[in-house]
């Protein structure tokens, strides 16, 4: 699907080259008509057309503020050479749009230009381009490589905020190489780098078509698209889900294969399929958490009523869904990281008095957030005082410029990153009612010298007060948890029985690029990794930045993963399955779960049972649901062992699919295991990529020639 929208993107590119040296009249023929463009003195102030393809004339200098913003249709773009300049938000929220071709006359690439166009993937900026403006290519999300040449010489640090799968393409030494080592480290602090996986196939989930609203009593079953399916009713305008995830309505990835048939389905072979065509997830798992990416970029959404029984919302489970309020009920605790994460559209919340954990970037990006900080009044603020986000006892956001802080009465919880950064606070009174302080919640308040814990306290998370002025801290007798530098570098007192600090960490610092949140001292030993707990067994981590100790030992209590297999394909685990936990950690000795973007490479000596035999790993994800890993069979040191990579740690089933005719001879491994590591822009063996510019310019010239000598052909025919 990709190599064929990869291959017709090029194609689209040629036809644009070529049409630009066409002239006016063709282009437009080939394009739209001259009355889909409304152009006053030279400036295209709007496209009013509904063509996929848009050829701009070349009467046109200037590309208008918000000339094509918000046009679902326009798939391909072609700027003549007439056009001087692009302005602000010119092709802001073109979704569909997948295909530019910047003309010669431009010399800059606006402010907001681009922001928001999902279909974008890649990118080739023209040597005439000088600069690239403010967020010019903001939260495309899709955008994964770009080409920039080195007479660009003027990068806005923001140019390409929210690009989390993005490489650029430069020639070293440039002013754009040097942009992009600082932009691959501002990448890594991307909600989205770690955490939101690719989707198998590589493309971006289409939406299922919107249901029909004249039959509101007749609700429509539809999957969620994306990598997490499931199933939800969609009545009128308001997504409902289905809780009991037995029911055969909850969809499956193994077509023409129903739940309840599965069970007479050998194990062995019902996994294979699985691992073939993908795993089903359900979007609630076992009646409680909605599980991690759930409806991520689902745009079916409306106004969403969570349904009761849920305790947790998963990590990214709205983010980016068109969402536009949401009413979460009594008994949801815990609301993950980047849950609510740029939901567009969501413009009111309701939290319940349930609620204990709002994690870092969970209303990030939405409106019901941004546009009280930016002054405006919102729906669900129960603040009486107009400088506090508050819901359900739960303190979201602040918004004062006082010295002075004094947080209302009845707030419980103060969510992660609440008060992130308002160097103007140099003290804050705490009411009574405060049980907890969240993670990074007054980090980076640097002139905070003064602060009073109330008597009810219990939690103080990771990083609440880090880079604060704060020099000693009394703890309340209440207090019983307190997360990595959650006081930053101040002494700790305490009020009643004294206990080591920190005590508890939150997820954030089990993430492998989040080495500050370990505390991770400096040290001097050589990149890699170190197993212990098993002879013969072997791990390389793509990328080690530091040495890692990985502990590998059977498990015996494999009731987890009887759950998954219960659960998602009606069956016992497999027969013969070997069961390993293991677990990475640095010199910060919190173990690691997610590795981000980096691979760990495992070798483990292969049981005796399971010699010769195909092999697949089973896995879990964060929320206990199977995920399937490719193994193959190697030699290591004269001993037949299994191979496989992952990107998070979680206990790891090995199983055998039967005879393995296609290799009967394992391939021999040195003990030297390879390495594969290389910054972003680079090689696997280390060498740097060529700009994909050049390529697609040879590419392009080469099919350019064949389109024109077909198209000589066809006009002698006739």
């Amino acid at each position: 699907m990709r190599k064929r929208k990869r291959f017709s993107g090029i194609l689209l590119i040629i036809a644009a080259l070529i049409i630009m040296q066409l002239p006016v009249s063709e282009a437009d023929a080939a394009s739209s008509s001259a009355s889909d463009f409304k152009i006053e003195g030279g400036v295209l102030v709007k496209y009013r057309g509904t063509e996929t393809n848009v050829s701009i004339p070349d009467t046109v200098e200037v590309i208008g503020e918000g000339a094509f913003e918000d046009n679902t249709r326009v798939e391909l773009v072609v700027v003549p050479n007439s056009v001087r300049r692009i302005e602000a938000y010119a092709f802001w929220g073109c979704d569909k749009l997948d295909t530019v071709v910047l003309g010669k006359g431009l010399k800059a690439v606006g402010d907001f230009a681009f922001t928001n166009c999902s279909g974008l993937e890649q990118m080739s900026i023209p040597s005439n381009i000088n600069s690239i403006g403010v967020s010019a290519f903001a939260d495309c999300v899709n955008l994964r490589d770009i080409s920039i040449p080195p007479e660009t010489t003027d990068i806005h640090e923001t140019a390409f905020d929210g690009c989390y799968r993005l490489t650029i393409h430069c020639d070293p030494g440039t002013v754009a190489d040097k942009y992009a080592q600082e932009f691959y480290e501002r990448q890594k602090e991307m909600p989205e780098y770690q955490d939101v996986p690719e989707y198998p196939g590589g493309d971006t989930p289409e939406n299922t078509p919107a249901p029909d609203n004249d039959t509101p009593n007749e609700p429509s079953t539809t999957p969620v698209p994306g990598n997490v399916l499931g199933s939800t009713q969609i009545v009128g305008n308001q997504a409902m889900f289905f809780i009991d995830n037995t029911l055969p309505v909850v969809m499956s990835n193994l077509e023409g294969l129903p739940p309840e048939e599965d069970t007479s389905v050998p194990v062995g072979d019902l996994m294979q399929a699985a691992g073939e065509e993908g795993v089903s997830k359900y979007t609630i798992v076992d009646n409680r958490i909605i599980a991690d990416q759930a409806y991520y970029r689902n745009g079916e959404l409306g106004e969403v009523e969570i349904p009761l029984g849920i305790t947790e919302l998963g990590q990214f489970s709205f983010a980016r869904s068109s969402v536009t309020g949401v009413t979460v009920p009594v008994g949801v605790k815990e609301i993950s990281y980047g849950a609510f994460y740029h939901c567009d559209n969501l413009g009111r919340v309701s939290l319940p008095s349930s609620i204990t954990v709002v994690e870092p970037k969970a209303f990030s990006y939405t409106p019901w957030r941004e546009n009280f900080l930016g002054g405006a009044e919102v729906d669900g603020n129960e603040s009486s005082d107009g400088n506090y986000l508050i819901s359900g006892g739960v303190l979201v956001a602040y918004r004062g410029t006082d010295s002075q802080a004094m947080i209302p009465d009845g707030v419980r919880v103060i969510a992660a990153e609440a008060f992130q950064g308002h160097t103007e606070l140099e003290g804050v009174a705490f009411p009574e009612s405060v049980t907890v302080i969240g993670e990074g919640a007054f980090e980076g308040c640097g002139n905070l010298t003064a602060m009073t814990l109330g008597s009810q306290v219990q939690q103080v998370k990771d990083r609440a007060f880090e880079g604060c002025g704060l020099q000693q801290v009394t703890l309340p007798a209440s207090v019983k948890e307190v997360g990595i530098r959650a006081f930053g570098d101040a002494e700790v007192n305490f009020a009643g029985e004294a206990f080591e600090i920190p005590n508890s960490y939150e997820e954030t610092a089990a993430r492998l690029s989040n080495e500050s949140y370990r505390n991770v001292p400096e040290e001097t030993q050589e990149p890699g990794v170190t197993v212990v707990g098993m002879e013969r067994a072997y791990a390389q981590l793509e990328g080690a930045a530091r040495r890692y100790t990985l502990t590998i030992s059977y498990l015996e209590d494999i009731s987890q993963l009887e759950q998954a297999c219960a659960r998602s394909f009606k069956s016992s685990v497999p027969e013969g399955m070997t069961v390993y936990n293991m677990e990475l950690v640095d010199s910060g000795a919190i173990p690691i779960t997610k590795l981000g973007r980096q691979t760990l490479t495992v070798i483990l000596p292969l049981p005796e049972n399971l010699s010769g035999q195909k092999l697949q790993v089973l896995t879990l994800d964060r929320n206990g649901q199977p995920e399937l890993l490719a193994a193959e069979r190697v030699m290591m040191e004269g001993v037949e062992s299994v191979r496989f990579r992952t990107n998070h740690l979680s206990p790891f089933g090995i199983y055998g699919l039967g005879v393995d005719e296609t290799q009967e001879v394992p391939q021999e491994l040195s003990v030297e295991l390879e390495s594969h590591s290389g910054a972003p822009g680079t090689a696997k063996n280390g060498s740097t990529v060529s700009g994909i510019k050049m390529a697609v310019s040879g590419m392009a010239l080469a099919l350019g020639i064949l389109l024109i000598v077909v198209g000589t052909l066809q006009r002698g025919r006739r």
